[in-house]
């Protein structure tokens, strides 16, 4: 009972710095609230500042792709207990974010800004709108799963882990994969949009790009046929355009 009560406390203390971080990087991309924003720091030469930041971000990436592929969790569960898998990735999550805030290279070349009250004021809601989106997302398929919660519960409570099921309603009749489109947004919408900005939607979006294929394998794997007809039904990231009738080798 013990070590599932430590378990429990390792997975909360996982979830905290999981929307701590995420809170930061809201006020980060936004350059607003926080100590270090996107435009913060000491400015040298740009295009080395670019470099860096794209490798900060592909770094970022790669760690998620790493941790986040099936064939890696089969071994890395023999290592780390199946119900804290997702809590220790959580924590990984939070240091890579500090590694990327911390050498994030600012490249404060204004691309535009918005003066007018008016017009920032409707640019800052949408972006709020596309993090409760995101947050929104995450409850369809399980919030407290997604963020390492309900496998440490049920490890206490002695319960068996609910087995995954496809669903595709709500955000995800839209697209298939409502998250990583609001990542690929959400450092746009600014009243003062900097390279800087530009450079982390940039990778962002070339990132998401190359590990949506490996994701989708993974789930293919795991759903099998529903994934397959589902794909087909519903596009990966353009809401409402109408996909193409194609077979899948």
């Amino acid at each position: 009972m013990i070590r599932k009560t430590l378990m429990l406390i390792y997975a909360f203390g996982a979830y905290i710095l999981a929307m701590a971080s995420l809170v930061y990087i809201m006020g980060f991309l936004a350059d607003y609230g926080v100590p270090k924003g996107i435009g913060d720091g000491e400015i040298g030469s740009i295009m080395y500042a670019i470099a860096v930041d794209a490798g900060l971000i592909f770094l970022f990436g790669l760690h998620h792709s790493i941790t986040a592929r099936t064939s890696f969790k089969r071994w890395w569960t023999r290592i780390i207990p199946p119900p804290i898998e997702r809590a220790t990735y959580l924590y990984m999550t939070t240091i890579m974010t500090v590694l990327l805030v911390v050498f994030w290279q600012p490249v404060p070349v204004t691309i535009w800004h918005v003066q007018t009250a008016l017009a920032a004021g409707i640019l800052y809601a949408i972006y709020i709108a596309i993090w409760v989106m995101m947050s929104a997302a995450t409850f369809q398929f399980g919030y407290f799963g997604f963020f390492g919660l309900a496998q440490v519960w049920q490890n206490f409570k002695n319960t068996p882990p609910q087995a995954s099921d496809m669903t595709a309603r709500y955000l995800y009749a839209l697209v298939r994969h409502p998250i990583s489109l609001g990542w690929m947004m959400v450092p746009l919408v600014t009243p003062h949009l900097t390279v800087g900005h530009l450079v982390f939607a940039g990778a962002t979006f070339v990132y998401i790009m190359l590990a949506t294929r490996f994701e989708e394998a993974d789930l293919i794997e795991e759903l099998g046929d529903s994934y397959r007809d589902y794909r087909q039904k519903v596009p990966a990231f353009l809401p409402f355009r109408k996909k193409l009738k194609r077979s899948d080798s």
